[in-house]
């Protein structure tokens, strides 16, 4: 009987009833084989995703590994190109010491040098004075009587390392204008 309906009579479980033609049996023989060829499949290619996955995951891992190392590597030559200007401008100190008028002409060497060093990393400056404006490459610090679009002054140099920028010129604009000057004043030494 069935709890949730009193008046539904219990039927006997019915189990399959065993084949009883040649042609059932060789049926159910012919079925049980194809199963077994789709369990062994299946498993195959069980296997065969988790020897991908893991390939994968070591893949990932070894590629992780390398990047690392080759930022180490990019590193490790950045610092060793730069530390000969270390040298210099330590050299320039102790010659300050010894003679002082010899230091201007050591310093605008070390930083020739220095910017030699750069440009061999790929680093080139960020066009400056005379050059069009664009705001890709410059900051505009104030705004001069002068060429308008024009960068003017430069204080403080900009940067790029192939397309990316390192370190945006901030510059001083030719207004067009012949009126009041805006922004900071230049300075002598603007280049």
């Amino acid at each position: 009987m069935n709890p949730e309906n009193p008046n539904e009579t219990a039927r006997p479980e019915t189990a399959p009833a065993p084949p009883q033609t040649e042609a059932e049996i060789s049926e159910l023989e012919r079925l049980k084989g194809e199963n077994e060829l789709l369990q062994a499949e299946l498993k195959a290619a069980k296997d065969k995703y988790v020897r991908l996955y893991a390939d994968f995951d070591n893949y990932r891992k070894r590629m992780a590994a390398e990047l690392a190392d080759a930022q180490r590597s990019g590193k490790f030559e950045a610092i060793r190109a730069l530390l000969p200007t270390l040298d210099d401008l330590e050299r320039a100190l102790s010659f300050a010491q010894a003679k002082p008028e010899e230091l201007l002409p050591g310093v605008k060497s070390v930083v020739e040098n220095f910017r030699r060093t750069l440009g061999s990393l790929g680093v080139e400056p960020v066009a400056g004075v005379g050059a069009d404006f664009d705001p890709r490459y410059h900051e505009a610090i104030g705004a001069v009587e002068g060429e308008e679009g024009k960068v003017l002054h430069v204080y403080q140099q900009g940067f790029k390392y192939g397309e990316m920028l390192v370190r945006p010129a901030r510059v001083v604009v030719g207004s067009g204008r012949t009126s009041e000057v805006e922004g900071p004043a230049p300075r002598a030494n603007d280049t």
